[in-house]
């Protein structure tokens, strides 16, 4: 095997054609290696970026493989079908959410993650693969190599060095798996009066506890230890379900009290702070900061708060699209508002409805120079996360 073959052979054990910043590496490692020990610093001076690597990779990738890269679809846990494969290749989707709980096991869970990684790996960009693994009854992956994850509520009651060093566990078990991103942790804060009813967060006890103070040091701690594990994190449901009426998934018109200045979205700060790579906005609405808009198609929301006040520059994902919630808006609209309102990565669980949602995506790119420019920011910024976590080829 050649040297640069070598090193653009990436994390997956998979080949792929070397990139210019393969061709820059392997130039300066042949220098040092022919200097010497004295100028093996050389290899640091030539280490791209992850931006640097990201805008690289973005010049090398066709149209379709960069607003591919905008789209996470599901797949289930047990394995994907030959059919679901064909039909994310065909639209160039490269994300993934593992849908369906298994019990199966880790080996299980690596085997079926390494045959979507093979299919979905292009021009040496890798997916993330993520699944819902909080704990409690939202624990996705089970069986054999996992350990049996308590509640978050229960997560709460550990101090938080604790916490950490089980999240790294976790973490490691899924990195295991393939998994390299963690829809978890929860931020939301469900006072105590409302734990036995709210309907999202509360009943299924997946907060941390019942006031900010308690929640953010948890959901901190969560996040350093699956950081520890190489596995990203996504910080959810901004700005908050822990009041909300209902439940997105099965209810239209939830609303949520939350104000601009509330002190629910404290753990949300701690956790950006703290160097949390994604934000999952909610599909909820906020009277007190955007009546007129669901959060994920909110400028004011994702653009005002999140990404200016609250100076979130990582990966803002949507929850998952598909749902009660989102019912009444056209499928293609969905799409194109989510991202016109700052959104980044657009998740949806159903997979039929991916292709009129990247057909309405390319249609307003080339209707609107304004939209193309923030379609290129948004690929800019998923490949500057896949290049961090070591999805990319180098």
């Amino acid at each position: 095997m050649t040297l640069g073959r070598w090193l653009a052979w990436g994390r997956t054990g998979r080949p792929s054609r070397p990139s210019r910043v393969a061709l820059v590496t392997v130039a300066g490692l042949t220098s040092a290696l022919a200097a010497g020990p004295a100028s093996a610093r050389l290899l640091q001076d030539v280490k791209p970026s992850p931006a640097q690597q990201a805008q690289t990779t973005y010049d090398e990738l066709t149209p379709a493989q960069r607003v591919g890269q905008l789209f996470m679809a599901a797949l289930p846990s047990s394995g994907a079908t030959a059919a679901q494969l064909t039909a994310l290749r065909a639209k160039r989707i490269d994300n993934v959410i593992l849908v369906n709980a298994s019990s199966s096991g880790r080996t299980a869970v690596g085997a079926a993650t390494d045959v979507m990684v093979g299919n979905l790996t292009e021009s040496g960009v890798s997916p993330f693969i993520s699944t819902d693994q909080e704990g409690g009854e939202v624990q996705r992956l089970t069986g054999p190599g996992f350990e049996k994850m308590p509640t978050a509520l229960a997560q709460g009651r550990m101090t938080s060095s604790a916490l950490r060093s089980a999240a790294t566990t976790w973490g490691k078990e899924l990195a295991g798996a393939g998994v390299t991103l963690d829809l978890a942790p929860v931020a939301d804060t469900v006072p105590k009066k409302d734990a036995k009813t709210n309907q999202p967060i509360g009943i299924y006890h997946r907060e941390y506890g019942h006031t900010p103070a308690v929640v953010g040091p948890h959901v901190v701690a969560f996040i350093k230890g699956m950081t520890a594990a190489d596995v990203d994190t996504t910080v959810k449901h901004f700005p908050g379900l822990g009041r909300a009426t209902g439940n997105t998934d099965t209810t239209a018109g939830v609303t949520d009290p939350t104000g601009p200045h509330s002190t629910f979205l404290e753990p949300f700060q701690d956790a950006i702070t703290a160097g949390a790579q994604f934000v999952m906005v909610s599909s909820a609405t906020y009277p007190k900061i955007d009546p007129n808009h669901l959060a994920c198609f909110s400028k004011t929301i994702i653009g005002g708060m999140l990404r200016g006040t609250m100076k979130f520059t990582g990966v803002v994902i949507s929850d998952d699209l598909g749902t009660v919630a989102l019912r009444k808006f056209p499928v293609g609209t969905r799409a194109v508002d989510f991202f016109k309102a700052g959104g980044t990565m657009l998740l949806d669980t159903t997979l039929g409805q991916i292709r009129p949602m990247v057909k309405a995506v390319v249609a307003e790119q080339a209707a609107s120079p304004a939209f193309a420019k923030q379609i290129k920011t948004d690929v800019l910024d998923v490949l500057t996360a896949k290049a961090a976590a070591h999805l990319i080829a180098s």
